[in-house]
């Protein structure tokens, strides 16, 4: 606020300043409501004037209620959503205090001051709707070399042509109320504009199109990142920061990218402030080129790109007369022309963009799927070679044996290839890879091992990794020719220390309701009949035949109680053994 004083009005107060100081008691305040008078203010507003333009405080101090309000914080803050929520999408506020102190009023929220009072409340909250407008710092972003990040953005263009003659949209004419007359002009200009991030060097072109589509934005690359005649800036970017267009986010277009190693970069809808270089970049081109169309009219896009161009080179290096074009950064000592930054490109930097024939059957071609052969190998036909090339994936993780991957050819390096292998969490594993090139002369491998002379392991796979763990788990402490014996001998795995089973016995099983069932009735030739009872006589005849003997008085007595009935002839084996045997006691 001090620094909207005039000068003649910051020279008051620091004399009025000084006279405070050395005012007697009591004559500060007549001096404060003289000020007040002739300043036009209040006396707080002076009080505060002198604070921030003198650097004077009155050293009173502070309310002990100071800051505080008795509106509660449910209300301030539903009072500020409010606003926030009726803002439009181009920023305009369509909700304001108090309208929306009124809406809430009539739902039981409570606030007791004025409108005046309530947008302070808000603003040292920082609830009101410009400090929400804030609310999204802007993080500074920097490329650490040329063609590192280039940023790219299509645009309207103003100029369009008709029957060979070129015209320029105006507001009266093309605006939301007359759409028709868009519709009239069925082929427009569309403008491209390039921003290389570190340099600021801008490159336009322009197409005449219906609208935009993935094959323009084939042809701009091709245009701005290809060699040019009397065109300095060109080379095939690491990152390429745009928004999420159909086009830029196009199959085709995502392959050519990844294809050329080139990282897409898309920023939030609404967050166009991130590639705000290509946004000033449009602008710029808008003015400061086609502000001279109107001047000196083309007749096509063909020269509309060539006197782009033209501009554009002059622009970069500094060369329109009467301008400067510097490129001004506060990091730089003093400004400098945007070409003059850009040649601190070196060598590995600058990636020279392939043949377009080369780069339009990229875009064309597809991801391909190749299965992992038993030699940990895949096949595959790279557009830059003449035939099928073998290319290894040993040691690649989560790559093993008879895994599908996917496939696509890179344009940088000896016919590389990038492979995605799937993940357990869906995101790819990336690799890149060359072909194998050493074989001898009877077309083996020349790093293979020779038989007899030397061995050479295969690098273990994710599955073997995973089987290693799984064997130190099973037989703690053992080696891996110690696990193989132990397997030999059927060792019992985990030291036979799992309870595998028997806590089964331990199972307390519920409490079942018994269920009635039917019995089946068996044919009388099924039912099954027991041992042929034979009857005491004929029972004792034969034991005393197998004994050799007649029955001792007591064994006799044994038999007569026991076997009065009968005695079944699968007993009488039993009964010879037992009265053999004198150390039976027998139970009368």
């Amino acid at each position: 606020m001090a620094a909207q004083l005039a000068p003649e009005t910051r020279d008051y107060l620091r004399d009025l300043a000084l006279r405070l100081d050395a005012a007697p008691h009591g004559g500060k305040s007549r001096l404060v409501e003289a000020a007040a008078e002739f300043l036009g203010w209040s006396m707080q507003t002076v009080h505060r004037h002198l604070k921030q333009s003198a650097g004077r405080d009155t050293g009173r101090a502070a309310r002990r209620d100071k800051g505080s309000t008795s509106i509660s914080v449910e209300a301030l803050t539903a009072l500020g959503a409010a606003q926030r929520e009726a803002i439009r999408d181009n920023g305009k506020q369509t909700l304001f205090t108090t309208t929306a102190r009124s809406v809430l009023e009539q739902n039981s929220y409570q606030f007791g001051c004025s409108t005046g009072h309530l947008n302070r409340l808000l603003r040292a909250r920082k609830l009101n709707v410009a400090a929400q407008r804030n609310a999204n710092p802007v993080q500074a972003l920097r490329a650490p070399h040329p063609n590192h990040t280039h940023e790219i953005d299509p645009s309207l263009c103003l100029v369009y042509y008709l029957r060979g003659k070129q015209h320029i949209m105006r507001d009266r004419e093309f605006y939301k109320n007359k759409l028709e007359n868009y519709a009239k002009v069925k082929f427009k200009v569309y403008r491209y504009v390039l921003y290389d991030r570190a340099s600021g060097a801008i490159v336009p072109w322009y197409v005449e199109a219906a609208g935009e589509n993935q094959h323009n934005l084939f042809n701009f690359l091709m245009f701005a990142w290809g060699q040019q005649t009397g065109r300095l800036i060109h080379g095939v970017p690491y990152y390429l920061l745009w928004d999420k267009g159909s086009a830029n986010i196009s199959a085709a277009i995502e392959g050519l990218l990844r294809s050329l190693g080139v990282t897409p970069l898309t920023h939030e809808a609404g967050r166009a402030r991130v590639k705000g270089g290509v946004e000033n970049g449009n602008n710029l081109v808008e003015t400061q080129f086609e502000s001279r169309l109107r001047f000196e009219p083309v007749d096509d896009v063909a020269q509309l790109n060539a006197s782009a161009q033209a501009w554009a080179e002059a622009w970069n290096a500094n060369l329109i007369p009467g301008q400067d074009s510097r490129l001004k950064r506060r990091g730089l000592p003093e400004p400098m022309a945007r070409y003059n930054l850009w040649q601190w490109i070196t060598a590995e930097q600058l990636r020279v963009l392939p043949p377009v024939e080369v780069c339009r059957a990229l875009m064309a071609g597809k991801l391909e799927t190749r299965k992992v052969t038993g030699s940990m190998t895949i096949p595959f036909k790279h557009p830059a070679a003449e035939r099928s090339l073998d290319y290894s994936l040993r040691g690649l993780d989560g790559v093993c044996i008879g895994d599908s991957v996917s496939v696509r050819p890179l344009v940088y390096g000896d016919c590389a290839i990038q492979i995605e292998v799937a993940r357990y969490d869906g995101a790819p594993l990336v690799h890149r890879v060359e072909p194998v090139r050493g074989y001898d002369r009877f077309g083996q491998l020349a790093d293979a091992a020779e038989i007899g002379a030397e061995y050479k392991a295969m690098p273990d796979t994710a599955i073997e990794h995973a089987a290693t763990a799984m064997d130190a788990a099973a037989y703690p402490g053992m080696s891996a020719e110690e696990v193989k014996r132990a397997r030999e001998k059927k060792a019992v795995p985990f030291g036979n220390t799992l309870d595998a089973h028997s806590h089964l016995k331990h199972v307390e099983q519920p409490t079942y309701l018994p269920r009635a069932g039917t019995e089946i009735e068996a044919p009388a030739h099924a039912v099954a009949t027991g041992p042929e009872l034979l009857d005491a006589i004929s029972a004792m005849l034969r034991i005393v035949d197998g004994l050799g003997r007649n029955l001792t008085p007591e064994e006799h007595r044994f038999f007569s109680l026991r076997y009065a009935k009968g005695v079944p002839e699968n007993q009488i084996d039993a009964l010879i053994a037992q009265f053999n045997n004198p150390a039976i006691e027998r139970v009368a």
